[in-house]
This record gives C-alpha cells, structure tokens and sequence, in this order.
C-alpha cells in the first residue's frame, strides 16, 4: 500500500511529535522515503524476540496493542498506541530483537520510516533527537514495569487491582457507545423510565440543533427531584447538571479520571468534534480497574474525624505507587498527588473546624484563607515531600487583642499536627501556618512582601523562593487573590529585585563538567550522587518563578508560567518543549529512585548515583542537565544587562 498522497503525508506528520519540530526540507526529504502499510484487526506486525525490520511505525489510523508473551505462552497487554503514536523505536535505535508484541487492536494504516532516514533525523536536528531519548528511555521503564506488575498479580493474591486507566488505554477503549438521550422538555418521569429500560446512570440532554447541553444522573434524581420533593412531570432541563464536561475518545483515560477528579463529576460527554460518540462514567473505571481516584475522593470528603481521615493513607499510597509506575510520563501522577493533599487538607480543616466549634472555641471571627507553599503550591508535590503551608485572615476592625490569631493558631496547630499524622510531615524550617509568624492578617502579609521586595537580603530571597509559590487550598476568603495582585503589582517594574532574584537562581547549576561528564558529591552520605531537585528541578523551578515575577504572571505552576513567557516571546517554543522534556524526565528519574526506597523500607531522598542507572538514561540525563544549563544561559544573559543600580 504505497499510494497515500505525499502531501497527505506531510500534512499528517507535521502535527506529529516530534516531527512538528522539524524544517519543512528535513521532513519532506524523510518521506520521500516512507512507506505505508495495512494492517487488518488481530495482524501482529512485531513479534517479541524476533527482528523488527529496518522503520519506525508511526500510526496513521487504528489502534495497536503492545504486549509481552509469559513463559506460559500466554499474551500480557502493557500498553496502547493510537493517531500520532509510534512503536518499533527502541529496537531502532537501540539495535537486537524486539522487546514487545505489537498487533494490530483495530485495521491500522501505518506510516513506515526507514532507519536510515530516522538516523539523519536524529543527528541533524536535537529537537527531534531529544524526544525520542527521553521517550525512550521513559516508556521502556514504564512499559516493562507495567508488564512485570502483570506478571506479579497473576501469582499472588492482592487486593489492588490493576488500574487499566495506567496502561496506556484510551477513552474510546472504556466508554460506551451511543448514549441514551432526551430533550430539556422530556418530562423527568419518562427520562427515569428511560434510563431504566436500557439499565443507565444517565441521559444526555440535547438542544434543539442536538447538541448535548446537559446530562441527568442517578444522583439527580435523588437530590434534585426525591430529596426535594419536586413533580415527577418537572421538565429535564430544569434539573439537569450544566454545562457538561467532554473528552475526546482518543484522550488517555487516565486524563479524563483526572478531569473527573479535578470538577467533581461522575460522567463526560465523549465528542469528536462536533459529534457526541458516548458517554464515560466513573463506573465504567470501576468496572475496568476495581478502584479509583473519584473513590478515593468519596472516602476522603465522608470521613468525619481525624483518625477516620488518617486511615485513608494506605489505600491512597497503593494506588499513587501503582499510578507512578505505569506511566511514561510524570505529570499525571502529580496532578493527582496535588489533587488528593488538597483534598485531604481541606477534609481536615473542616473536621477541625467542627471540633473546635463542638469544643467551645467557635465558628472562624473573620473569613481566612489556608495557603499551599512551595512544591504544594506550584501543584508538583511528590511522595517524598513535607508541609510548606501558611494562613491569611482578613483584616479585622475590631479591638487589636490578639485573640484573631489566637484562634486561626489553634486551627493551624491542629491541621499540622493531623497532616503529619495523615504521613505529610512538619517542615523543618518552619514554614507552617502554626507558626505565628505564617499566619497574619492580609494587611501584614502584604507589609512583608513589599519589604522582601525593596529591600532583597539572602534570607528575604531564600523566603520569596518558598512563599512567591503560592496557592489557595480553600475558597472561603479571596485573601490569596488579592495577596497575589498586590505582589504583581509591588514586583511590577523591580528591576533591582529580579536582577537580585535572578542571581540568586543561578546559584544552584547543573551537574555537569569538563566534556559533559557528571559531577558528583565527593564525600558524605551521598557520596557518588547526584542531587537531583537541588541541581536539577531547581534551577527550572527559579527561573520560572523570577520570569513570572518580571511578566505579571499569576500562575505558580512552573511549566504554565513558562508557557507564559514562551507567549510573551521571552523563551521559543521548541526551547520551551525541551524545557519541559528535561523537566519531566529528571522528575520521573526521582520518583523512580524514591519508589525504589519505601520498597526497599529506607528513608527517601533525591539523591541517585549515576553508576545505578543503565546507559540510556545516563545519556538522556545528561541531555536534561544540558538543558537546563541553556535555560541559566539564557537567565543569565537576561539579567546580568541589568543594572544593580536600576530600581
């Protein structure tokens, strides 16, 4: 099958990873090569410990299922490859056998790049070459330890199920298919008996063009129409739930159970473009996986005590772990880590909340606002992670006797203390809301800033670098919004401030010498190590924590804020892609290493030899540091042409 159109080709590949970062020549002369291919529905194309031939397979249409063959012959799915995806990489580059089954889930149309052409690619071009080592080096990690936990759970009991939302399915592979609907004038009685005939949580509503516009739940129907007792004629569309919430059917799954999570719904309208092609639910998860995140959260906002509270840890830690290790990827799983503590937090805050006012202390005197600093704050906590928070109340006008605070400290106290018991422990320098010193009126919250700002010292900027990352976890009081417009508007125009700021960024370099090789702690507990949050997070963390102060960016996210700064034309779009390559990979590197150590039972720390890693992911790191070096180039030349004098 070698008839497709070359420009079909080449419209198709151009908006393909990480062939979008290549000159319209290079692409065009790597195609003229390519060849495509058919491949009916159960066709294995690569047979595991057999040659994979000389192509990368990039998927034009279809599905594909990547799986491994077990000692008994039995065939083992590990992961999913749809539009855009590619396979056959590892073995390409890496040479010898290939190392998965790859057959064909659905008729596949695949595009075949011969090796020769992929090589000149990857040495003409380090965008493209950077992708694919740290895709590679990922995924086969991900991939392989997705397969040997498979093997695991056919030979012992467990009691966590395999998440299949973690191996690489597809929306379209949970959903079901044409959903029930109605119309928002369908009396709420025949769209019950609707949903009953066919055995559903749910009913789409459509508006007059057929568009859907709302949904009605089993949930609905128990508050909105038994529990307030409303007419069983009430037309739908006074007691749906609006506006919906879509996914496309070619999403991750695990992207649509974090959207779920995230807006606090069971269902999403599944659309491809402008046509509604079904539903998915958090059932259909359950069904598929046995547990979910959407549970987890169930269980957390039910509890009612503490201890209660604190008993959710061990089923929460389970599922986060499995969820690490699946993914190619680490930006899921802190989302998701970010989404369950802010849960977990705002769960104890309301329970102490009780227990105070059952106690005699009373309700709040003044509306407050609980803050996420540093990594909780910028949503990029991870399991090896201790409390950075504080509290803002709103400035009281009553008599200045200190009781205000005295009782925002017995909150703090108690909701740090239950933190620590929940597994997240104190900080150690003392950054927490049962501080007295982090938990002030907003009056002289703002006061600080502005001194930390006019007048930077070396502990002024250590502290910015902490609370300049800050986040709302509860909504009660917009005290953290008007804190973060009083900072853009006291950093606006500091040029003094961010030189200062920006020095101080630079402090913490990468660990790369002469001839990029890699420099290590000599002497120590972690001797032959590489720090890689101090010497590798960091410095991408602080540069983009300055570069928001400069830009009046709100965000705290550090790869949003330097999406930011790629809009402002500060950074280039592909810079920023291998930003957030370079990023993401030293992130999953950590993770892995602070997985390995609770297994193993020893203390966690970000601290990883080098010797330990195998050669891929040697190269791939050093090509992450070599970034991050550039970043601090490009920080550096920024800043340093401004004048200390220049205030």
């Amino acid at each position: 099958m070698n008839d497709f159109p070359l420009p079909g080709i080449v419209d198709f590949l151009k908006k393909v990873v990480p062939f979008n970062t290549l000159p319209p020549a290079a692409l065009h002369e790597a195609i003229t090569a390519t060849r495509i291919a058919f491949y009916p529905v159960g066709e294995r194309m690569i047979r595991m410990g057999e040659p994979t031939g000389d192509f990368l397979h990039v998927v034009q249409t279809g599905c594909a299922r990547v799986s491994i063959t077990d000692e008994s012959g039995e065939e083992l799915p590990v992961d999913f490859r749809g539009e855009g995806d590619s396979f056959g990489a590892v073995s390409l580059l890496k040479g010898g056998n290939a190392l998965f089954n790859v057959t064909a889930e659905e008729d596949l149309i695949v595009f075949l790049i011969p090796k020769a052409a992929v090589d000149r690619l990857l040495e003409a071009h380090p965008p493209f070459r950077r992708h694919f080592g740290f895709s590679l080096a990922r995924n086969f990690k991900a991939v392989r330890k997705s397969a040997d936990d498979q093997l695991n759970l056919l030979t012992r009991d467990s009691q966590v199920h395999v998440d299949t939302f973690m191996t690489g399915k597809r929306v379209r592979d949970l959903m079901s298919t044409e959903p029930l609907s109605c119309r928002r004038q369908t009396p709420v009685r025949e769209a019950a008996d609707m949903m009953k005939q066919r055995g559903v949580g749910s009913i789409v509503v459509l508006n007059p063009e057929g568009r859907p516009e709302g949904i009605l739940t089993d949930a609905d129907l128990r508050n909105k129409i038994i529990a307030e007792g409303r007419d069983l004629d009430t037309p739908v569309g006074q007691v749906m739930s609006a506006p919906i919430r879509t996914v496309s059917p070619r999403a991750f799954s695990f992207d649509a159970l974090l959207d779920m999570s995230h807006f606090g719904v069971s269902h999403l309208i599944v659309t491809d473009g402008k046509q509604t092609v079904g539903i998915i639910s958090e059932h259909d998860f359950q069904l598929a996986s046995g547990s979910s995140p959407i549970g987890m959260i169930g269980d957390i906002t039910r509890a009612t005590t503490v201890p209660e509270l604190v008993d959710k840890r061990i089923h929460i830690d389970r599922v986060l772990e499995m969820a690490m290790q699946r993914s190619g990827s680490i930006k899921p799983m802190v989302a998701l880590i970010a989404e369950l503590n802010d849960r977990v937090t705002r769960q104890f805050i309301r329970v102490i909340e009780r227990e105070m006012a059952a106690q005699g202390y009373g309700p709040p005197p003044v509306p407050y606002c609980w803050l996420a600093m540093g990594s909780e704050g910028r949503q990029e906590q991870t399991l090896c992670t201790d409390q950075d928070n504080a509290l803002v109340y709103a400035d009281d006008s009553g008599a200045d006797d200190g009781s205000v605070q005295r009782w925002f400290l017995e909150l703090s106290k108690r909701v740090v203390d239950a933190l620590e018991r929940f597994g997240i422990p104190k900080c150690r320098g003392g950054i927490m809301a049962s501080n007295p010193q982090w938990c002030m009126d907003l009056s002289h919250w703002q006061k600080m800033f502005a001194g930390w700002i006019d007048d930077p010292t070396p502990e002024s900027l250590r502290m910015a670098s902490i609370f300049f990352d800050f986040r709302a976890i509860t909504s009660e009081f917009n005290g953290a919004r008007k804190l973060k417009d009083a900072l853009t508007r006291m950093a606006a125009g500091k040029k003094h401030f961010a030189r200062v700021l920006a020095k101080n960024a630079l402090n913490n370099r990468p660990p790369l010498g002469f001839l990029r090789q890699f420099v290590v702690e000599k002497s120590g507990e972690h001797n032959n190590g590489l720090n890689l949050k101090l010497r590798g997070l960091t410095p991408v963390v602080d540069a983009a924590r300055v570069l928001a102060l400069e830009l009046g960016v709100t965000s705290t996210n550090t790869l949003k804020r330097l999406k930011a700064a790629t809009k402002k034309k500060v950074l280039r779009p592909d810079f920023l892609a291998a930003i957030d390559d370079a990023y993401d990979y030293i992130n999953f590197i950590r993770i892995d290493h602070h997985l390995k150590a609770r297994e193993a039972g020893t203390q966690m720390n970000n601290f990883v030899d080098p010797a330990l890693l195998n050669p891929m992911e040697r190269k791939v790191l050093k090509e992450s540091f070599t970034v991050i070096s550039q970043l601090q180039e490009l920080m550096a030349g920024r800043y340093q042409s401004w004048r200390v004098q220049d205030r």
